[in-house]
């Protein structure tokens, strides 16, 4: 193995050591699967203690990880763990949580490590796309803190990992990788690195590209066997371009990864195609998808996708919304984030107080990027995306509870329960803002600028401190901006939305009492069920008038949407036509738009005839 040996020594060379010596060695097999678990080993030999007093050594496996905010405890899924001195002795070893003491000098350790997919556990359940799957000749995501314990005081040593694996199976990851027969071999900086690198083994379904000189790819395994990783990339290449667009074409990544897992829910597809749906069908997917964690976690250049296939398009609808989320990590945390995740404590995890900077901001861009971007329009901006922001956050209990304080206590209750709002209230603030950043520097500063800024001052090796990063904000601003922070992130003040809009020249009104559009059917007592992913309406009853002669089962193509313009709504007297399909015909029936006295929460437009400053404020905001 001395070829093995030679690359060890080349790859580790650029590495500035500092005080620390050695290396954590890994090794893991995934050839041989006995009962959902895979045998990992340790080689401790290349590590140089420091004396101990006691002769006692830590193996630590996580609480939690960064960007999972939640108690995972991945120590509960290792089992028969073996710790083996000098001679080959075996040494006392005793458990507690997360932690293996171990009682004499180690040199080589032995485990086995359960996956946290078929974990039939309710308390700190695994949050898939943070989980660990064993499947025997098929798939192996290695989320590394459900495999790979640290010693105590050495998470700053490079780490090494080899995977034997079958010849059919590749891992994708963003470490850089070497392979030898039927081994993948891995690289990383530190631990601290190596947490944020999964790996996925599985055949390969990938596509690759470049973006802002950075090299991205897709991977993905499908239960179903389905090859989608072109078909993500259809998805997601114009919101990708925007994003670059956004970072003016500088990426702090040279190579990022996009790691799907795809569950087989193809069974299920009657529920989403507008078929007849048979009861025994509900109850099914309820028990099945009851506690699945579909979503995707964040790391510094790649991210995990755990999403259900119920057929069709269904599996990539929404696609780009939750890849553009995940890869806007690259500026935070991954180039901008507190001591509490650049050192993070694995054993007692601290959280920091700025989810509104680090999952906040990073959702208000994923937005923003796209209609700067020109993949939607100011329209579909403002009236759905921001619009829907707006109504979430509605629900926070701000007089309960501070942003920051929820983000400090975010493990706790009752703050956990409220950690949602980090892309819904903590979104809207991003917008609110930019908005004021803007309107204190006359246009010369955004959100954007600021943030980059602070980036280059901080970048991926050195983090900030929790106490002074709002004031190093405001002073790259206006002293004035202090006040935003001390009402609206720190304090307890109701978010200021609708001065805020003004200001660009929308009109928002949490409850709007007046004119407003009437729906065709549902105004003049027809009973219509919607489909999910389909594009139309169905007629369920019709009413006693029935102005349109329609019939039950007729479909109505959707036009809720045609009804209301960037102003509110079109002007009355519009001639509309409802397409209408049954049977086999398609057929259109013509009305034109009413309108009547009603109310609407969280109503949104824009003004009609806004000032010249307003129109100003709104250019820097949406074009700039």
């Amino acid at each position: 193995m001395k070829f093995k040996l030679l690359y060890l020594l080349l790859f580790f060379a650029p590495f500035t050591f500092g005080q620390s010596t050695g290396m954590h060695s890994y090794a893991i097999d995934l050839t041989e699967v006995v009962d959902d678990r895979v045998k990992v080993t340790v080689d401790a030999k290349l590590i140089q203690w420091s004396n101990s007093e006691q002769n006692i050594y830590n193996f630590h496996f996580p609480a939690t990880i960064p960007g999972t905010y939640a108690t995972l405890d991945y120590g509960r899924f290792i089992q028969n763990f073996q710790a083996y001195g000098t001679n080959g002795e075996r040494l006392k070893v005793k458990s507690k949580g997360n932690t293996f003491r171990i009682y004499g000098k180690p040199e080589h350790l032995e485990y086995w490590a359960d996956d946290t997919f078929d974990a039939r556990i309710r308390k700190n359940k695994v949050f898939e796309p943070a989980g660990t799957n064993n499947q025997e000749r098929a798939n192996f995501l290695l989320n590394a803190a459900g495999y790979f314990g640290f010693f105590e005081g050495q998470e700053e040593l490079p780490v090494a990992l080899e995977i034997t694996k079958s010849p059919s199976l590749y891992g994708l990851s963003a470490m850089d990788s070497y392979s030898y027969g039927n081994t993948q071999n891995f690289y990383a900086r530190n631990y601290h690195h190596f947490l944020d690198c999964p790996v996925m083994v599985s055949k390969p379904d990938t596509t690759s590209f470049r973006l802002g000189g950075a090299k991205v790819t897709i991977g993905v395994f499908t239960e179903n066997g389905r090859a989608l990783s072109q078909d993500i990339y259809k998805q997601v290449e114009t919101s990708m371009k925007a994003i670059e667009a956004f970072l003016e074409g500088e990426l702090p990544v040279e190579n990022y990864a996009f790691i799907f897992y795809i569950k087989d829910h193809t069974e299920f597809e009657s529920l989403f195609s507008g078929q007849e749906i048979k009861i025994g069908t509900i109850f099914k997917a309820i028990r099945k998808l009851a506690g699945k964690g579909f979503g995707a976690l964040e790391h510094g250049n790649s991210s995990v996708y755990y999403l259900p296939d119920f057929g069709g398009t269904t599996v990539l609808d929404g696609m780009a919304d939750v890849c553009i989320h995940e890869f806007f990590h690259i500026l935070t945390p991954l180039g901008l984030h507190s001591e509490e995740i650049g050192d993070f404590n694995y054993i007692e995890p601290e959280m920091s107080q700025h989810l509104w900077l680090y999952e906040g901001i990073t959702e208000y861009f994923a937005g923003i990027s796209q209609l700067k971007g020109g993949v939607i329009d100011e329209e579909a901006y403002v009236q759905s995306l921001l619009r829907g922001k707006i109504r979430a956050a509605d629900r926070y209990p701000t007089k309960k509870m501070s942003f920051t304080e929820m983000s400090e206590n975010v493990l706790k209750k009752p703050y956990k329960k409220q950690y949602a709002q980090v892309y819904q209230r903590g979104a809207l603030m991003g917008a609110l803002l930019d908005i004021r950043i803007m309107e204190l520097t006359q246009g010369q500063k955004d959100l954007h600028d600021i943030i980059l800024t602070l980036r280059d001052t901080y970048g991926p090796e050195n983090s900030f401190q929790d106490e002074t990063i709002i004031s190093e904000f405001v002073a790259l601003v206006h002293p004035e901006l202090q006040q935003f922070f001390d009402d609206y992130v720190t304090g307890r003040e109701e978010l200021p939305t609708r001065a805020y809009l003004k200001k660009v020249g929308i009109e928002y009104n949490r409850r709007y009492e007046g004119a407003v559009v009437m729906d065709p059917l549902r105004d003049n007592g027809y009973k219509t069920r919607g489909i999910r992913s389909a594009d139309y309406i169905e007629v369920k009853k019709v009413s006693k008038e029935n102005p349109y002669q329609l019939q039950e089962g007729d479909r109505i193509e959707r036009y809720s949407a045609e009804l209301e313009d960037k102003f509110g709504g079109l002007e009355e007297g519009t001639p509309m036509t409802l397409k209408v399909t049954r049977g086999k015909s398609s057929f259109t029936i013509p009305y034109k738009v009413k309108y009547q006295t009603g109310s609407k929460k969280h109503f949104i437009r824009f003004q009609r005839t806004p000032t010249a400053e307003q129109l100003a404020l709104r250019k820097y905001w949406f074009e700039n």
